[in-house]
């Protein structure tokens, strides 16, 4: 969007000097498309486990045993994970644009907050899903 208006009225030599910023802006679309990706699985993740208490709320109905807190962390979690997914899609548009501009006026420098969020949702996902296990096979222990 910018690139175009920006390079209309160039020059032909002028336009060939510019092929390395088509690739630059290239690259930063990959980048996005690579982030909303990202979030997009994380957000499919968490319907997955969202959906797995309607087997939870199957096998409580059948064995009466099994508490609802099982029902309520598989509901809380999914809830958690589509939310995080959606943040991150939403800082993945955040930082396509700011690059993007970065890019134009030459003053790009690696961006790391997006990278931060990403590795600090991972560590959140991992011990929200041990927690969740561990109490889930808890649970399965008691019931023998």
């Amino acid at each position: 969007m910018i690139f175009s208006s920006r390079h209309k009225h160039l020059s032909q030599e002028a336009k060939q000097s510019h092929v390395g910023d088509r690739r630059t802006h290239l690259a930063n679309e990959r980048t996005f498309l690579a982030w909303i990706r990202t979030s997009v699985s994380i957000m499919g993740f968490g319907f997955v486990v969202e959906k797995f208490s309607l087997f939870l709320w199957l096998d409580k109905r059948l064995d009466k045993d099994i508490s609802s807190t099982s029902l309520e962390i598989s509901n809380l979690l999914g809830v958690i994970f589509i939310g995080l997914g959606a943040i991150m899609g939403f800082l993945a548009m955040l930082r396509f644009v700011k690059v993007e501009k970065e890019i134009e006026t030459n003053t790009f420098r690696p961006p790391v907050l997006l990278d931060i969020m990403c590795g600090l949702i991972f560590l959140v996902m991992s011990i929200l899903i041990l927690y969740y296990i561990a109490d889930w096979h808890s649970i399965l222990l008691l019931a023998r």
